[in-house]
């Protein structure tokens, strides 16, 4: 396993690279301004089982309408523009899984750091956790919501590939470059 940490570097970047392909692949979709189903040709567009049309979206767009939406949201309750007494429990759930999509892309951001030479221990172990947290949204995100099972939504399925992945090789990169224990000679 002296091969996981001779080459991190290299497998890191690729790790990298399959992360933008994850991420700029298609994650949901939206029947939302999509044409009638008889104009359901385009690449992006796919015709359901109850006869509409729906339009992929991809991890980063949608990713970027979740960190608006909820600064819109959080900025409305400050404001006092929203107001929703009735459906607070509603709105905690829902701003607390906004909080944590962004999550998906710490491990983008730690692995880049890693992979520019920052790679101490401590880094290891928070770029670990980073990883831990991203394959189990991930899974989560499938076993919520059951349209995302499909494989139309490749993305997010080769970002969890690509999560849990990363993650047995930097969990086995991080036990192999353990050093083993030195006995103090005292019989």
């Amino acid at each position: 396993m002296s091969w996981i940490n001779q080459y991190k570097s290299v497998w890191r970047l690729i790790v990298l690279l399959l992360l933008l392909v994850a991420i700029l692949g298609p994650w949901v979709s939206t029947s939302d301004g999509s044409p009638p189903p008889e104009w359901c040709h385009e690449p992006s567009l796919i015709l359901l089982e109850n006869g509409h049309c729906a339009r992929l979206v991809s991890g980063a767009r949608s990713m970027t309408f979740v960190i608006a939406a909820f600064i819109q949201m959080n900025a409305g309750l400050v404001t006092g523009a929203n107001a929703l007494p009735g459906r607070v429990r509603e709105f905690l759930v829902i701003d607390l899984f906004m909080m944590l999509l962004p999550l998906l892309l710490l491990p983008f951001f730690t692995t880049a750091l890693l992979t520019r030479g920052r790679d101490s221990r401590r880094m290891r172990i928070f770029h670990l956790t980073a990883w831990l947290l991203a394959a189990g949204l991930g899974w989560l995100l499938v076993a919520v919501v059951p349209v995302m099972r499909s494989g139309r939504f490749w993305g997010l399925w080769l970002y969890i590939g690509v999560a849990v992945s990363a993650l047995t090789l930097e969990v086995l990169g991080l036990v192999s470059g353990r050093k083993p224990r030195q006995s103090n000679g005292a019989a």
